[in-house]
């Protein structure tokens, strides 16, 4: 059954543009401080491609106090690019880029003012360089999981929740929750209950690369990384 209540929680700040700090910077070696890549766990990371650079989706800090960040690749090495704090302890759950042009999707997770988990929808449209809030959406249960997401030039999106299992006691159908929007994420319909899994059209493209979560890299892992995904020359 789906839920009789809207889905959809609107922000005040649903305009709020996400600015990069662009004095944490790099050391002599283009490569950010020891003590940044100390508290940055990676989980989402783009190799550079054509005139698009490399990305890694970061949660920094520590397990009570944490932050969705990116590094982005520059001509002169890799900047540390912060959200607000209003995505303070939430963390990226979903990224994709557009299948051309500089602009990237970003969702994140965490309880804000709501009983369950909150989605919140972020955007760039300059290659990861600023962001903007457009919207939030709280899940179905706490126990759902993004399984697709995908917005196109038009604004026009799809949002499928996956939901395996849920021991609560007043616990929505196991199956797929399907939720649209027409404006770019700033708004999303009520949930649409599906028993298999809808196959929308894919409008962008998922990380090259996905991590655990679990652990931060040492110094040597992130030399390595930023390597790969950002080859010299």
């Amino acid at each position: 059954m789906v839920p009789s209540t809207r889905s959809v929680v609107f922000l005040a700040v649903s305009g709020l543009v996400l600015a990069s700090v662009a004095g944490i910077g790099q050391g002599d070696s283009g490569l950010p401080p020891v003590e940044t890549l100390a508290q940055s766990t990676p989980l989402f990371a783009f190799q550079s491609r054509g005139n698009r650079g490399a990305l890694v989706f970061i949660r920094s800090g520590n397990a009570q106090e944490y932050d969705p960040r990116i590094f982005v690749a520059t001509s002169d090495g890799w900047r540390l690019i912060q959200a607000p704090d209003e995505l303070h302890n939430t963390s990226w759950v979903f990224i994709g880029r557009a299948l051309a042009g500089n602009e990237i999707w970003g969702i994140t997770q965490g309880t804000i003012g709501g009983p369950g988990p909150t989605l919140l929808f972020v955007s760039s449209a300059n290659g990861g360089r600023t962001w903007r809030l457009r919207s939030v959406l709280q899940k179905v249960s706490r126990f759902a999981v993004v399984d697709t997401f995908s917005v196109n030039e038009d604004g026009k999106g799809t949002l499928i929740l996956r939901l395996d299992d849920d021991p609560s006691p007043d616990a929505p159908r196991l199956g797929f929750y399907v939720y649209l929007t027409k404006n770019g994420g700033r708004n999303w319909s009520e949930a649409i209950y599906s028993q298999g899994k809808p196959l929308p059209q894919a409008f962008l493209i998922p990380a090259d690369r996905s991590f655990d979560g679990q652990q931060p890299l040492d110094a040597g892992g992130w030399q390595r990384l930023f390597a790969d995904l950002q080859p010299a020359g």
